[in-house]
């Protein structure tokens, strides 16, 4: 008996992804730049400057997240790129296009890099023992939806992979 060809994620499924990315992904990568930049942001020279840029992208990417999970909520469709980044390179080519998402991904992989770089740097330089209850509590819910959502996605990935011949 032939084996059934893989189902393709229901508009369903595919809107509850979009909606746990952005909670699992945008919002603690948002956290990880404000939290980090503020740590920086309290330094002197360069890392002061430094600080408040990743402040001030960390608050632009929240905006873009807000955004997104309120055109998810009630349009069903996220009316912006994940990030800043990825917000800024689509820009190099026209909507629609195979390039623009090309861009697109490129933005959003540096933001992942970024944001990784930065809870590498927070945790290598002992940074989070010295962070005032509430940016500890921040930084400590971000880290644990963002674990949380990177399993739910290897799971869910490995579940349809059964489904697939």
């Amino acid at each position: 008996m032939a084996e059934p060809l893989p189902r393709p994620l229901s508009a369903r499924a595919a809107h509850r992804l979009e909606l746990l990315e952005v909670l699992t992904l945008g919002a603690p990568f948002c956290g990880f730049k404000l939290v980090a930049g503020l740590v920086l942001a309290s330094r002197a020279g360069s890392l002061r400057m430094l600080g408040f840029a990743l402040v001030a992208l960390g608050a632009l990417d929240a905006l873009i997240n807000l955004a997104n999970l309120a055109g998810l909520l009630w349009k069903r469709a996220r009316p912006l790129p994940a990030c800043t980044f990825s917000l800024v390179f689509s820009l190099r080519a026209r909507p629609g296009t195979a390039l623009r998402a090309k861009w697109i991904d490129l933005g959003n992989s540096l933001d992942v890099l970024l944001s990784f770089s930065l809870v590498a740097l927070m945790i290598g330089c002992g940074e989070l023992r010295g962070l005032p209850a509430p940016r500890a509590l921040a930084w400590n819910v971000c880290v644990i939806l963002n674990v949380l959502g990177a399993g739910a996605a290897r799971f869910g990935a490995s579940l349809r992979d059964l489904r697939e011949p």
